[in-house]
């Protein structure tokens, strides 16, 4: 048994380009990283205040900059078109934001936090930056400094919406 499980694992190797580890590919660690800390965070809103990621993540783009269209938000936010659009039905559902429609285009709103909105905002708000306290505890200072500007590099070199098999938008030469 042990044999065939070793020859299984040697022929999916040969298709893997020498120095590729999965674990190691900073995108693959980097989006799992990503979604281990939104669901961590979340627990810290979901149950309490009965918002979804998504629905805080809209919250807190919009409390950022008031009068986005959906489609700005799932830009700005990372989130799926989709997502947005769930996620602002049931905030619109629970009063917690309001929306504006855009002159000339039937279809988009100008989306704002309602006064209930911002309140909802502004108490969670302190519990999550609690939290990200927390999470950052093990860094000392000027490694929090050090990682933050790490990460302002990495954002600034991928844009939005990068093509793909292209990091930074340029062309890939081969």
């Amino acid at each position: 048994m042990h044999s065939t499980a070793v020859a299984a694992a040697d022929v999916g190797r040969k298709d893997v380009p020498a120095g590729f580890c999965l674990e190691e590919f900073l995108p693959y660690r980097l989006s799992r990283l990503a979604t281990r800390v939104s669901k961590a965070l979340a627990g810290v809103y979901a149950e309490r205040f009965a918002l979804s990621i998504a629905q805080w993540r809209i919250l807190a783009t919009l409390q950022a900059e008031p009068g986005l269209t959906a489609r700005d938000v799932a830009a700005r936010a990372a989130l799926d078109k989709v997502a947005v659009s769930r996620a602002v039905a049931g905030l619109g559902e629970r009063g917690l934001l309001r929306r504006r429609p855009v002159s000339g285009d039937g279809r988009a709103s100008r989306l704002q936090l309602s006064r209930r909105g911002s309140d909802l905002f502004r108490r969670i708000a302190p519990l999550a930056l609690s939290w990200e306290e927390e999470l950052l505890a093990p860094l000392a200072p000027d490694e929090r400094r050090d990682f933050r500007r790490l990460l302002a590099k990495l954002e600034a070199r991928v844009p939005a919406a990068a093509p793909c098999g292209s990091a930074t938008g340029r062309e890939v030469s081969s």
